[in-house]
């Protein structure tokens, strides 16, 4: 950490016995008695801007960088950048960071870095001290367990790794087991379930939590941008984690706005951007209530500022390209994220990954005449609605209700039956994370076959509410921590058990069930994809592709118009178990005739690894460009030998074509925060772009 040596600077006195310096051990030195402590962190930042205003384009990807030789227990080589990392990531925990963030662009290996980073260091752990020195907690989403647990048997020799999945509804069996494993392996909904959180002021009670219990080693969050809200109780909940060592990997570290980079460095514990200061002494803290007064000085939580939103996040975004905008922005590039964060990208590295071409088309396609009719007839309808928000001065108070007008705006241009036959008229009707009409237990995530209804209306399955905590004779919640009550009788006889699947592998509540398949017809977008399909057979008569779409009921209807047409698929959508999920997984890498992968951007565009494919096909665009590229990522990746080939499929002259205008608008903002431009970063979508929309 860079301090300013100068009369009024802040020194570290004293550390805890392990070497880790503690952010409240900083004081001010004793003739500094005139400014407090805040006063000189805001001067000191402002200060370093004025002397590197005049600064190169900064380059998070350090060509020629140090290098580490793996440990010996890896026995998969790692390319250079890879041992770069270790070289850089074995420094930064010997920092006071102690940490940091490995933002490799998706498909370059930071699963198999973040191994050869924790063989490495116990490598060093014993030879200094004969023994290992804890544990690694790695937590990730539940499409990734098996790929973790996969990994590390494939990358490490036999019997040098210990490893615990943290998982299921038996799990309470093997915590005794937690400090005797290298890694323990768990997913951020076991994490939250475990915590068992009570809200407490700004944080969280975790104090029957065994994953908060023991203080770890080290903490990996894979796919850390899953913590992206600060203010989320997944966020206070892996924040409440105690650990030496702390690392957050995404290939998408920023997606919407700067504040979501935020929540990493508050992860990170980092002095001073994680902290909040006192203007009236020289307290910090990295948790406080707004309605509360600071437990450490007593002063108002008003009379106490974040450093991150002061000098990084407000000026951004206000003032944007603006100087104060700029002038943060040189701050957040070349001083914040040069400490503790590291990128490298593909086309900076094609001499290390020696990845096959990518190419990348966009298919437009025009709505058929029946289409065309219904899809204007809505937008109508839908314009007419946003036109009363908007005369009514509501517009930006009702994102709610405009999300829903898109949505469905969205569904009709992927097939009217979407908005036609849908089972409700809700904003997210259809969405591929909701899944409404599937009951999920709020626990373990799994289609609950016996299931129980809380007062507060959330499902749980019988194995989950057995383990669930009780005070007072009364059941809390694990979904929303409430205290409530429940009824015992479990629904297998409501009915939505009764009602049986009208066709073999599609749910319940699919939308199949609800139209009549004798009249079946498909859509325009249907056929398109169909048509990509045999195109690619055609060129390669062994490729396969993943088909990705943001709502469930479209993948439906894609797959039974598939089925008619003899084509073998897999499908993976939320809700399914792990092991129906790994079952497709590996049906989808190992038959060869099974040629398309069903799924959605966030069930399976991360953490899976689908190099059996070579083509990707984007049915409908998503607000998001990231989550685009993280889906494409799933088969351009190290692994992969064929030349890639992405289909985006886009309907003229309808809202898609809007959206594609905004992708660009975010493109710019990662841009100009974690890529090479020095351009200020633009602020969050606007009231005009969502008017732009409906224009």
């Amino acid at each position: 950490m860079e301090l300013r040596s100068h009369k009024n600077a802040i020194l570290p006195v004293t550390s805890s016995g392990d070497g880790e310096v503690n952010a409240n051990d900083y004081i001010l030195r004793s003739n500094a008695n005139t400014k407090g402590k805040w006063q000189i962190l805001r001067e000191d930042a402002q200060g370093w801007i004025d002397r590197h205003m005049a600064a190169e384009g900064l380059a998070f990807d350090q060509q020629n960088a140090v290098t580490a030789d793996p440990p010996p227990d890896l026995i998969m080589p790692l390319l250079r950048y890879q041992k770069e990392f270790l070289a850089w990531a074995s420094k930064h925990e010997l920092s006071h960071v102690r940490g940091g963030i490995l933002a490799d662009e998706m498909g370059m290996g930071k699963t198999i870095q973040a191994i050869s980073l924790v063989l490495g260091r116990r490598l060093a752990d014993r030879a200094l001290f004969r023994k290992p020195v804890g544990c690694t907690l790695v937590l990730c989403p539940p499409v990734a367990l098996s790929q973790w647990l996969d990994e590390i048997s494939r990358l490490t020799s036999p019997g040098s790794t210990k490893v615990l999945v943290y998982h299921g509804a038996k799990r309470a069996n093997i915590v005794k087991e937690f400090m005797n494993c290298d890694f323990v392996l768990t997913t951020y909904s076991t994490l939250e379930f475990e915590s068992r959180a009570i809200r407490k002021n700004a944080g969280v009670d975790t104090r029957e939590s065994p994953l908060h219990s023991i203080k770890w080693n080290r903490i990996i969050l894979d796919e850390a941008h899953g913590i992206k809200n600060a203010l989320s109780h997944t966020a206070k909940t892996v924040f409440a984690l105690e650990a030496t060592y702390r690392w957050a990997l995404s290939g998408t570290p920023l997606q919407n706005h700067i504040g979501e980079l935020y929540s990493l460095i508050r992860f990170l514990r980092v002095y001073p951007y994680s902290y909040i200061f006192c203007k009236k002494c020289d307290c910090q803290v990295l948790d406080l209530s707004a309605r509360e007064s600071c437990l450490r000085c007593r002063h108002y939580a008003v009379q106490h500022v974040c450093w991150w939103r002061k000098i990084v996040a407000e000026p951004i975004r206000i003032y944007g390209s603006l100087e104060r905008g700029k002038r943060a922005n040189i701050l957040l590039k070349h001083k914040v994220l040069n400490e503790i964060f590291l990128r490298r990208t593909k086309l900076g590295r094609a001499a290390d990954l020696a990845l096959p071409l990518r190419i990348i088309s966009l298919r437009r396609d025009a709505l058929d005449t029946a289409e065309a009719d219904y899809y204007e007839s809505l937008y109508k309808d839908s314009q007419a609605k946003f036109n009363t928000y908007v005369q009514a001065g509501t517009l930006m108070n009702n994102y709610a209700n405009i999300f829903g007008l898109l949505t469905r705006l969205r569904q009709a241009v992927n097939h009217p039956h979407l908005v036609v036959h849908s089972s409700s008229s809700g904003a997210n009707t259809n969405l591929l994370d909701e899944n409404k009409n599937e009951q999920e237990c709020g626990v373990c995530h799994d289609p609950a076959k016996d299931y129980f209804v809380t007062s507060c209306a959330h499902v749980l399955c019988d194995s989950c509410l057995v383990g669930s905590p009780t005070s007072l004779g009364k059941v809390i919640c694990p979904t929303c921590s409430k205290l409530v009550s429940v009824d015992w009788k479990p629904k297998a006889d409501t009915e939505h058990q009764t009602s049986k699947t009208k066709l073999k592998g599609f749910r319940a509540s699919s939308i199949l069930n609800r139209i009549n398949l004798n009249c079946f017809q498909t859509s325009t977008k249907i056929e398109a994809l169909r048509e990509e399909i045999r195109f690619m057979v055609e060129r390669d008569g062994s490729a396969k592709a993943i088909v990705f779409s943001q709502f469930t009921s479209f993948l439906d209807l894609i797959s039974y118009a598939l089925g008619k047409s003899g084509v073998s698929y897999v499908k993976v959508v939320g809700g399914m178990s792990r092991a129906a999920r790994d079952a497709a997984v590996n049906k989808f890498k190992e038959d060869k005739n099974c040629r398309i992968f069903l799924t959605g951007l966030k069930t399976g565009g991360v953490a899976l690894n689908l190099t059996a494919a070579s083509h990707v096909f984007m049915m409908d665009p998503w607000w998001n460009p990231a989550a685009e590229r993280q889906a494409q990522d799933r088969i351009h990746r190290i692994g992969q030998y064929k030349p890639i080939r992405v289909v985006r499929f886009i309907m003229e002259k309808t809202v898609e074509e809007r959206i594609l205008t905004l992708q660009k608008k975010k493109e710019e903002l990662f841009e100009s925060t974690v890529g090479d431009s020095d351009e200020g970063a633009v602020p969050k979508l606007s009231e005009d772009d969502i008017r732009s929309l409906f224009a």
